[in-house]
């Protein structure tokens, strides 16, 4: 088995290759000023529904991270809490909340397929990390992963 992996997993991947699709984005509408906007009647609630994603996101990752950073030194599966509704609540957090809500922030529907485009360099990506954990703990990882969503939030299975 190979060493262990950071604590980061794959996260530093999924930023690299999010920042660059969001700077080439930024770049494309700045120079063909294209830039269309998701509701100027609506902007209010587009406003308060982001805040609100970026809240539940915000809890989600802290709630996520503080059990990881247990885990990973006792190393140790941990499927608690928010790793009982989805077994990357880290990556869902950014990818599902914190990333759309911000981004709605700014009215802009192609700002909007950044999260797009971080699920689908999450999915690319994610094999790396599910091959090292599944090595790592085996059989109780297996059941894990069956009985647990990739990234969706099944908050009905919640488990504290």
């Amino acid at each position: 088995m190979n060493e262990k992996m950071s604590i980061l997993g794959v996260g530093p991947k999924l930023f690299k290759i999010t920042v660059l699709y969001s700077i080439a984005l930024i770049v494309f509408m700045k120079c063909f000023h294209f830039n269309p906007r998701i509701s100027e009647e609506h902007h209010g609630l587009v406003i308060v529904f982001g805040i609100f994603l970026i809240v539940v996101g915000l809890v989600f990752l802290r709630a996520s991270a503080a059990a990881l950073i247990k885990a990973y030194k006792a190393d140790q599966l941990y499927v608690k809490g928010a790793y009982s509704i989805c077994r990357h609540p880290l990556y869902s957090a950014w990818i599902l909340f914190i990333i759309p809500g911000s981004l709605l922030l700014f009215n802009s529907w192609l700002l909007l397929t950044i999260p797009f485009v971080m699920y689908l360099a999450f999915r690319a990506q994610i094999k790396e990390e599910e091959v090292y954990l599944q090595e790592r703990f085996g059989e109780e990882y297996i059941k894990y992963k069956s009985s647990v969503g990739l990234l969706l939030p099944k908050f009905w299975k919640y488990k504290n």
